[in-house]
């Protein structure tokens, strides 16, 4: 997951500059995280994380999510880790919560309530959710491959959006649109998550893109 958020990095860098050069891209990320965080890091550095050569620290880490539109590296993985991957955001909470017995505790109350929500249990049958035009309805599992596990951020909020000049595609710094490219357009989301049909990651929206799609 680390590798995946320095390549959406260098992805969204090369669609704002409209330059294949990987270490122009370096370049350019190490100019924006000193400006937006008065944090320095080398073009170098960065070079070195693309090529899987390194791997950056927790503050780069969060540095490049936020770049990307999220409000930290833990959030990125929550919004792009699928159901069979591991997830590290958990994972590491437990590391700090196995510490102490009490806390070990309420976090095992916990785990059991947010299992039930993710499988989407409810008065003893799973339920599923499937998309329906431009959001997703609730469905008891019936085994169609057209059904994905019932997840509850997901359902509430990822939604197909349509977009003008006047949307608000920013704020506060964060980006407030997703997009998927298809057929030669784009297809607008509200959150960040995977494409309800294609299974691929929705990338955030960038200057460029609502320049060559939106503004054109």
């Amino acid at each position: 997951m680390t590798h995946q958020i320095i390549i959406a990095a260098f992805k969204k860098a090369e669609a704002e500059t409209e330059r294949n050069s990987t270490n122009a891209n370096a370049e350019f990320l190490s100019d924006y995280i000193f400006e937006k965080f008065k944090y320095s890091i080398s073009t170098k550095s960065l070079t070195r994380y693309y090529k899987g050569e390194s791997s950056p620290n927790q503050k780069v880490k969060d540095y490049l999510a936020q770049y990307l539109g999220y409000e930290s590296y833990d959030s990125y993985i929550k919004w792009n880790s699928t159901s069979s991957q591991i997830n590290e955001l958990e994972e590491k909470k437990k590391s700090h919560l196995f510490s102490n017995k009490k806390l070990m505790v309420a976090l095992s109350f916990l785990m059991v309530v947010a299992t039930s929500s993710y499988l989407g249990y409810i008065g003893g049958k799973e339920e599923c959710m499937i998309w329906s035009n431009d959001h997703y309805i609730k469905t008891e599992c019936s085994g169609s491959s057209e059904e994905r596990k019932f997840i509850p951020h997901i359902y509430r909020n990822l939604k197909e959006v349509e977009v003008s000049e006047a949307t608000t595609f920013f704020k506060n710094g964060e980006v407030r649109i997703w997009y998927y490219k298809s057929n030669g357009g784009l297809e607008y989301f509200s959150s960040p998550g995977k494409h309800p049909v294609s299974g691929k990651t929705l990338k955030p929206i960038t200057k460029y893109m609502i320049d060559k799609y939106v503004r054109n």
